[in-house]
């Protein structure tokens, strides 16, 4: 479980703007974010269809899934909020990257 609240976190790194034009939070992540948390198996694949995903990170994506299904919704609706918070901070809106994390 707590390996899921890190995966989790991770994930909202992801969330900063999608380009150095833009202090917008990628739409298309949020709504991944949000079938995650909230959304049934079905709603959460048709979320990560807007990306062209290696075979591995989709089915890594699921895995996450399964492991956040057992969390109560109260403790889901938490999350939501600190993911909200976090992406409407000032810190967000100064159009800060994120990082590589691919090295």
């Amino acid at each position: 479980m707590k390996l899921a609240i890190i995966v989790i976190l991770a994930l909202v790194t992801l969330s900063v703007p999608c380009s150095s034009a833009s202090a917008e939070v990628c739409p298309p992540l949020i709504n991944v974010l949000q079938n995650l948390l909230k959304g049934s198996k079905a709603e959460f694949g048709s979320a990560m269809d807007v990306f062209t995903l290696k075979k591995d990170s989709r089915e890594a994506g699921f895995q996450l899934k399964l492991l956040m299904d057992p969390f109560p919704v109260t403790f889901k609706d938490k999350l939501n909020n600190l993911l909200h918070e976090m992406a409407t901070s000032p810190q967000c809106a100064e159009g800060s990257q994120a990082e590589d994390v691919h090295s």
